[in-house]
């Protein structure tokens, strides 16, 4: 897992959008595009938001022990997280999503 999450965070840094490395780098772009670079600055966020996400994954593996009976429990705090982060009362069954991808990564 650990390994998984340090190529994503690898690719992030390889897109052809670049990954903002702090918020205030995703405000300054939002500010200084006036609206003309949209489509960018939503990817920009995106992106942003996944590195968030996957540095707090790895935060909190690197301070717990994530094994196969608790790795299920922990993707699904860590999507809900991630989620919640800007999605306000939008709901997703996050225990479901976090099943099928321990399924698909460990065919579980």
């Amino acid at each position: 897992m650990k390994e998984i999450i340090a190529a994503e965070l690898q690719a992030l840094e390889r897109g052809l959008v670049a990954t903002p490395a702090t918020e205030a780098d995703l405000v300054a772009f939002a500010k200084a595009n006036g609206g003309s670079m949209d489509i960018i600055l939503m990817q920009m966020a995106i992106q942003f938001g996944a590195k968030l996400a996957f540095e707090r994954m790895q935060g909190i593996m690197t301070e717990s022990r994530v094994n196969a009976d608790t790795r299920v429990d922990f993707l699904e705090n860590a999507l809900s997280y991630a989620w919640n982060m800007g999605r306000g009362a939008n709901t997703i069954d996050m225990r479901d999503m976090a099943q099928s991808t321990i399924a698909d990564l460990f065919g579980e």
